[in-house]
């Protein structure tokens, strides 16, 4: 499952043991900004990816072969 506007921390994948929050942005239908980092204050080694749609989202979670734990 994955959750809009909840950190997480990305438990199994690519970018193992890096925290994620997942922006919705107002666009129609909406996009999505992925962000990252080391630390859950996203002050240190961090980074950003942009989706166009949920169908993305899915996909590029997938891809990174993500399973994040959400608070």
């Amino acid at each position: 499952m994955i959750k809009i506007e909840v950190l997480g921390k990305i438990s199994t994948g690519d970018e193992q043991g890096r925290y994620v929050y997942i922006r919705e942005l107002p666009d129609d239908p909406p996009s999505y900004l992925i962000l990252t980092a080391a630390d859950p204050d996203f002050k240190v080694e961090g980074g950003d990816e942009w989706v166009e749609n949920f169908e993305s989202l899915v996909d590029f979670f997938n891809e990174g072969q993500w399973v994040v734990e959400w608070d």
